[in-house]
């Protein structure tokens, strides 16, 4: 079998910056007389012991030298012979020639390097600050030269320190005032942010030293909804149809969809009933609906009895496969399996609409006859029925549509659905019609807007069905009656042509599908025959001879609706009941318009165009004329037989029941409309063409939206951001960012032109942005709080790769350090917060100066070694990238933050472990390790240098590699190692405490550089068992352990995935790019599996040694977190 030629691996750790400082390119390095003062005394001693000293009376002895004139010290008593002061004095003398000739390195270094190269120290670069600057009251705008000069306070010498602005600026009074964020997760799941610079997005306190905030809002993945608040997102309808006061209301919303490729099958996947939250204005608050309609026996018939005489298509009835609905297969019935035909299909949905069109009415007149259509069995006539029993949402597909049906009901004892009240109920939509919300439920597991936000909306279809209306305005001829108390309709005598008139704003304002007039009677006969016994004295009247005329008044006209209405529910001949209900079906109210401007009223009067009908009081009347004769006849007959007194109608209750349906014009209508519940506000959908969007759209994973007050159409924004360094996902590719402007209620991206600067460099790291606004952004909009002119920032992906922030503010300017014979040193260090609040030359245009932050980029002039360190390595590698040496050393010279670089050639690896290649010609990998001690590292176990860092290495040494290479700038990967084992503290140690700091001493144990400065970075090292077992062991607490084992834990760095996990003897990187490091967090615990034994009891099933081993990810994964 062929060797996997990923598992080859570089050897090396490439070079770090302290092994980058040879000394031996330092010109003092190798001196060519390098003695001191001790060292030239004792060479004179030396020298002078082998010359002769002849005295001038004797001849020399053979023994007598010069030594011991030299061999002295200098007396403390100024008692120094005067030859050897002498002789000190010339070997200092001497240190002039000696410093001459240990020059001659340095001025030949000199000379070729400044005089033939031309070459010198790099000079010293100003620190720069960002101002905040405030206009004074009655300034509305003001420019500020270039070069104006800010007080910084006094140097170490003395000498005041001035900023100079670096460019000219024109200066408003817009401010910063809000800051919005919304973030999208994997599962279309959306939280908000309100407040986006807090710690909760709620207003919440940032505890945080640095006081930085999440850029676009992002929620902890471990508890997303505790850290951030999920957004309603939705949509609504307007329309006075949903004027609902009292009683059992039922609505059905129709929305008709284009049928989009694949929409329905993605919308089967919902679960309707949970997917929506339904709620009604309310005089108060908003009212939540109950999710469908509980129907009775009766009212399922009903219900399914109408839906067949109204259907026009066999496709109403059975809809398109696969589908679920609009009939719904009874599982208690037959077989039931949805979506495999077992429902009712097309040839019966043919067969029922054939037999009802057979009919003379062209409609059944019971359900029950529905039975009689070929292939309607008790099973799909159960359909039938359960269907319409649940009357739950119903998702259908037809061949040019697909319907959601949305059922809610509301009932007696819900509050009133009133005309929608901004101001009461807090939301931007602005209607005078009552309003309809539907929200997605957050609730919901199967949240649904990334399906729902692709449905474009062709048809609105609202039906409403109430069930007892009692609040009515009730007149007769004479007065208006009182409610709630018995009325006689049609006064205490009535007669031919009395009127009983019944009125509601709410139902006559309506076109209505039917109506039904509910009529309890008081004090009837209780006679056996009813009236036909009551009456039996007078001329002939019956149960069924009194009746009335309904008339409907339009436009101040009565237009008659039904003539022959009987009063009295009871056969001839029969017991009365109290009980009556007039019914006006469709037919009766076809032709009548609605009027969605009816205005409240209280009684009827020659004014009211509209708003009542009228019950007319048809031949024979209740006989009280006939009543007087009568009764002087009986009186004065032989046999006195007074005839009863005639009934005067009284009522105990009048309550209607009406149903009415509509087709919403779903553009702006004077009284309908079709809104979007967006995260942060509402809007009218104001689209010129069907179809409209059913929800707002958030394409994007991140957005951040900036609010600005006291701004003006058509000034320039110029704004700080802020970053905090550090805190950016380094592993994540940076995403592109997208800026726009709101006008009215839309989003318009910014042209090429309009962003006039942007220093953050795609908001990686912080610096000044401006923007010339357009004419068209504006301060009135509904989606975010109006009297704001708003900006966005969004990203499509990896929103994680831009760093948090800690702060945005607008008007600000950037100052550099302009020197005036100042300290040399000062720009190495930084002007404190605050330092800066004033003005050199004052200005009254100006009212405050702020310093949000302290200078940066500050830099003194390269010192001698440095200089001559640089052009060493300059002379080597000639600015040009070729070797692994080349790429190391370029790198750690041109960026300081850097602690050491690795070169890998012919290796590809872009972040994605799963795409590492060892063997790819033309590619080369840096790896690059820096901010080693940075407090604001995401994980300091894994430290890694930030996006902004990686990509300017990358065009740093775009411009100087050889034609033909690709280029990898990323971090190392870092292995996992963890421990599992069992161990026993010494009686003295509190078992809580030591079993954390056990974990904590591993962690330190086995990722040194967290805890440590200065650390020496091993790529591809070997960590045996044993090491980390003896170093345990060797911890003061410990007494003993037992059952040890070591795992070995690969993880992609880009997607988090595990891509082995082993058992191990002994670990070693797997891949040129990896480091052995700990598993789990910094102050976390459970990463390492560690159990404190409570006994001497130390067993252990495998206290033999194991070999090393594979564990299956699933279960090992199941065991070990």
């Amino acid at each position: 079998m062929s060797k996997d030629c990923n598992d080859l691996t570089l050897s090396g750790n490439g070079t770090n910056r302290t092994q980058r400082l040879l000394k031996s390119l330092l010109p003092e390095y190798v001196l060519v007389d390098e003695r001191n003062m001790e060292d030239l005394q004792e060479f004179a001693v030396k020298i002078a012991s082998e010359l002769k000293f002849i005295k001038n009376e004797k001849p020399w002895d053979g023994t007598t030298d010069w030594k011991g004139f030299f061999d002295q010290k200098i007396q403390e008593n100024q008692a120094t012979k005067p030859h050897f002061a002498l002789f000190l004095a010339f070997l200092k003398l001497f240190n002039f020639a000696q410093q001459d000739i240990n020059g001659l390195t340095k001025r030949h270094l000199d000379f070729y390097y400044r005089d033939v190269l031309h070459l010198k120290e790099e000079p010293a670069i100003p620190d720069q600050v960002y101002l905040i600057l405030k206009l004074a009251k009655h300034t509305q705008a003001h420019q500020l030269p270039k070069n104006t000069a800010f007080k910084a306070g006094k140097d170490d010498l003395g000498k005041e320190i001035l900023f100079n602005s670096t460019d000219q600026n024109v200066l408003n009074k817009s401010e910063v005032t809000a800051l919005k964020a919304l973030y999208k997760d994997e599962n279309g799941r959306l939280y908000k942010s309100e407040i986006a610079n807090s710690a909760d997005g709620i207003g919440g306190e940032i505890l945080s030293e640095e006081k930085q905030w999440r850029s676009f809002g992002r929620p902890s993945k471990l508890f997303p909804e505790q850290d951030r608040e999920l957004a309603t997102i939705g949509f609504a309808v307007a329309s006075p149809i949903l004027l609902l006061g009292e009683g059992l209301r039922k609505v059905s919303l129709k929305l008709s969809f284009e049928p989009e490729e694949g929409l329905f099958e993605e919308l089967q996947k919902l679960a309707l009933n949970e997917t929506f939250e339904i709620w009604f204005s309310g005089e108060e608050e908003w009212i939540p609906a109950t999710i469908g309609w509980e129907n009775d026996t009766s009212d399922e018939k009903s219900a399914a009895l109408e839906f067949l005489n109204k259907v026009t298509h066999w496709k109403e009835i059975a809809g398109i496969e696969p589908q679920f609905g609009p009939v719904i297969d009874n599982p208690e019935f037959g077989k039931h399996r949805p979506f495999k035909g077992y429902d009712i299909g097309e040839v019966a949905a043919k067969n029922i609409l054939s037999k009802r069109n057979s009919l003379p009415s062209k409609k059944f007149a019971s359900i029950e006859q529905v039975k009689e259509v070929r292939g309607i069995g008790e099973d799909k006539y159960q359909d039938l029925l359960y269907t319409f029993r649940q009357a739950k949402h119903q998702l259908i597909k037809l061949d040019d549509r697909i319907d959601l049906i949305l059922r809610c009901q509301l009932l007696p004892e819900d509050p009133a659905v009133v005309p929608y009240q901004e101001e009461v109920l807090l939301q931007s939509i602005h209607t005078e019609s009552p309003v309809m919300k539907i929200n997605l439920a957050n609730t919901s597991q199967s949240y649904g807007y990334d399906i729902l936000k692709n449905c474009s909306v062709t048809n609105g279809n609202i039906s409403v069905e109430v069930t007892g209306v009692e609040t009515l305005v009730l007149q007769n001829d004479q007065t208006v009656l009182p409610l709630g108390k018995n009325i006689k309709p049609f006064g205490f005598r009535p007669v031919k042509g009395s009127n009983f008139y019944v009125g509601s704003q709410e139902v006559f304002s309506k076109s209505l599908s039917s109506l039904d007039l509910h009529l309890q009677w008081h004090g009837l006969p209780e006679d056996e025959k009813g009236f036909e016994d009551h009456y039996s004295k007078y001329s002939t009247r019956n149960n069924e001879s009194f009746s009335v005329e309904v008339d409907f008044l339009n436009r101040k006209e009565w237009t008659p609706i039904s003539s022959e209405n009987k009063l009295f529910s009871a056969a001839d001949g029969a017991p009365l009941s109290e009980n009556r209900t007039i019914s006006l079906n469709e037919d009766v109210w076809k032709h009548i318009s609605p009027a969605p401007d009816l205005e409240p009223f209280s009684q009827l009067s020659p004014e009211i165009r509209r708003g009542f009908i009228r019950l007319k009081l048809n031949s024979p009347d209740f006989g009280h004329k006939e009543y007087t004769k009568l009764f002087a006849e009986g009186a004065l007959a032989e046999t006195p037989a007074l005839p009863n007194e005639p009934y005067t109608p009284e009522l105990q209750s009048v309550k209607l029941d009406y149903s009415s349906e509509i087709e919403m014009d779903l553009l702006k209508t004077p009284h309908d409309g079709f809104f979007h519940i967006g995260a942060f506000g509402e809007a009218l959908v104001s689209e010129d063409t069907i179809p409209i969007p059913l929800l707002p759209h958030y394409e994007q994973e991140g957005e951040l939206m900036i609010g600005f007050s006291d701004h003006q159409i058509s000034q320039n924004i110029q704004v700080l951001i802020q970053v905090l360094d550090g805190t950016a996902n380094p592993e994540k590719l940076i995403p592109e960012i997208n800026w726009s402007y709101l006008a009215g209620n839309k989003w318009i991206p910014f042209d090429q032109y309009s962003v006039l600067k942007d220093e953050t460099n795609g908001l990686i790291q912080s610096g000044m942005l401006a923007f010339a606004m357009p004419r068209a952004a504006d301060n009135q909009h509904s989606i975010l709080p109006d009297q704001l002119t708003w900006i966005k920032a969004s990203v499509s992906q990896n929103s994680d790769a831009i760093p948090d922030f800690i702060g945005i503010m607008a008007q600000a300017i950037k100052a550099e350090f302009e020197s005036n014979e100042n300290d040399p040193l000062r720009v190495a260090k930084v002007i404190p917060t605050e330092t800066i609040s004033k003005l050199k030359i004052g200005n009254a245009a100006i009212n405050k100066i702020q310093q949000p932050f302290s200078s940066f980029g500050g830099k003194t002039e390269e010192a001698p070694e440095d200089f001559y360190q640089r052009v060493s390595e300059r002379l080597r590698h000639k600015q040009r990238a070729i070797t692994l040496w080349d790429y190391e050393h370029l790198v750690l010279g041109q960026f300081p933050e850097v602690y050491q670089v690795k070169c890998l050639n012919h290796t590809s690896y872009d972040g994605d472990l799963t795409k590492y290649r060892a063997l790819a010609p033309r590619h080369v990998t840096l790896l690059v390790i820096s901010n080693v001690q940075n407090k604001n590292a995401v994980d300091p176990l894994r430290p890694k240098t930030s996006v902004a860092q990686l990509e300017s290495i990358r065009e740093f040494v775009t411009k100087i590699y050889p034609p033909g290479v690709l280029l990898h700038v990323v971090n190392p990967v870092y292995e996992e190692i963890q421990v599992k084992t069992k161990v026993r503290f010494h009686a003295w140690a509190d078992k809580n405490f030591y079993a954390r700091k056990l974990e904590d001493d591993l962690k330190q144990f086995l990722s040194p550089w967290a805890f440590e400065t200065d650390f020496d970075w091993t790529f591809n090292e070997s960590l045996h068992s044993s090491v980390v077992l003896h170093f345990v062991e060797k911890l003061d607490y410990v007494d003993y352990l037992t059952c040890f084992e070591l795992y070995h834990l690969v993880i992609n760095p880009i997607s988090g995935d595990i891509l082995s996990k082993k058992r191990v003897e002994e670990a070693k990187g797997s891949r040129g790019v990896s480091i052995l490091g700990s598993i789990g967090k910094v102050n976390t615990y459970g990463d390492h599996l560690i159990e404190v034994l409570e006994t001497e009891d130390c067993l252990c099933e495998d206290n033999i040694v194991k070999p090393a081993a594979s564990i299956p990810s699933v279960e090992d994964l199941d065991e070990a977190f």
